[in-house]
């Protein structure tokens, strides 16, 4: 048991060492400027959560520290009912801050000391939590045959439920275009943010968005722990499918153009709803795939569902006039434009803060997201279809440098399913 953990530890490292080089790739010079007091330190995550990790993985290893798998259900349940009264009591404790008097101070005390009672708890859950999250989506991956060899998952499944970084995206303003991508502290505030962009368009001429991210691919991937169960597992999925691109053709490219970076992150949306859903079941819950994927926008808060307001159909109208407007060179009408429907949007209960090119560019990436243009999506779900198992899907994409080989790919397999 031990030389496992030996051997799984010695695969994290190098797994680490490759990522930390693979993630250079989003250091690009104007954001980083304008962000330099606000970076987020990839190596300073690295040194407080992997170690601490692998340390109690290999504690727990202990034959006196063994657990049976129903106390480790037991735990996820309990850490996910937590997670519920945690959101419920910080927007009990927003409204009793709005209140002046002696009343509404004690109830802000008393929510906070609840609160914090709770954070505490699920603290002291996370370690184990996270250990049943991961053999689930790992006994998955095995049942798959994806990555599996010799009793191992490559690479090993770690994940650290926390408060992601915030990132930065930049565009061009005259057309949509993901430019650069810095990632930030989590704790950034609002004026610093609107600063940042502002500083982004007035020295560089640049449109810029911060928004809160699911997840990111560190290792441990790094993934916002106010989700549900089921998402938080399609989530991990989507993160761990990026850490295993980062040894195929697909993952080394996926900088190379657009098309690759959006054929990366809708391939681990994708593979990432399969793999958690079934991760679920294996939990005794009920798989719904048409729950939202990690490309699900953050910066969107519902109250539900607004009578006779469609927002997927608004959203792809937008972006289809905004493409018309910037192809015209109508820069400052298209930002005008914008403005406008985020205002719509938020009339109807959506609270988008910031619409402009970069939330388009940022979006559009996750191809199934209605901000999209791309085919990627449609042409992926047909590839999808087209072969018989989820593990000849991922490894057929996975093998794949670039756009136009996936376009061969895929038309290679009609023409085959049409024989």
């Amino acid at each position: 048991m031990f030389l496992v953990l030996i051997k799984r530890l010695v695969l994290a490292l190098l797994i680490l060492s490759f990522l930390v080089a693979y993630a250079d790739v989003i250091r690009l010079n104007p954001a980083q400027r304008v962000a330099l007091p606000y970076r987020y330190s990839l190596l300073g995550w690295e040194a407080d959560n992997l170690l601490s990790k692998w340390t109690h993985r290999l504690v727990t290893a202990l034959p006196w520290n063994t657990r049976s798998a129903a106390d480790g259900r037991s735990q996820v349940l309990e850490y996910f009912r937590l997670g519920t009264e945690t959101r419920r009591l910080g927007d009990e404790l927003s409204e009793a801050s709005a209140e002046a008097d002696k009343v509404g101070r004690d109830r802000v005390k008393m929510l906070e000391s609840e609160l914090d009672e709770v954070e505490s708890v699920r603290i002291r859950l996370r370690n184990d939590v996270e250990e049943v999250l991961e053999a689930t989506i790992s006994a998955v991956l095995a049942d798959e045959g994806i990555a599996y060899w010799r009793g191992l998952v490559f690479p090993p499944v770690d994940i650290r439920l926390s408060v992601p970084p915030k990132l930065l995206v930049t565009s061009p303003r005259d057309r949509i275009q993901r430019t650069h991508n810095v990632l930030l502290e989590p704790g950034i505030n609002v004026e610093q943010i609107g600063e940042i962009e502002r500083s982004l368009t007035d020295r560089w001429d640049l449109s810029g968005l911060v928004t809160q991210i699911g997840g990111v691919a560190t290792y441990p991937a790094s993934l916002v722990n106010t989700l549900p169960l089921q998402a938080t597992l399609q989530l991990a999925s989507h993160e761990w499918l990026h850490h295993y691109l980062a040894f195929r053709p697909l993952g080394r490219n996926m900088f190379s153009s657009p098309e690759m970076q959006t054929l990366n992150e809708t391939l681990a949306n994708i593979v990432g709803r399969e793999i958690g859903g079934s991760a679920f079941a294996k939990l005794g819950g009920t798989p719904d795939m048409r729950s939202p994927g990690e490309e699900a926008d953050p910066a969107i808060s519902s109250p539900g569902e607004t009578q006779g307001f469609d927002f997927d159909r608004e959203m792809r109208v937008t972006r289809q006039r905004v493409d018309q407007l910037l192809s015209a060179g109508k820069i400052d009408e298209a930002e005008a434009y914008m403005e406008e429907r985020r205002e719509h949007f938020l009339a109807n209960g959506f609270h988008i803060r910031v619409l402009n090119q970069a939330y388009f560019a940022f979006y559009g990436t996750y191809a199934e997201s209605p901000t999209s243009v791309s085919p990627i999506a449609s042409e992926l779900h047909e590839f999808r279809d087209l072969v018989p198992d989820l593990q000849s899907f991922v490894a057929t994409v996975a093998d794949v440098s670039g756009y136009r080989q996936f376009l061969d790919a895929l038309s290679l397999l009609k023409a085959e399913s049409r024989n």
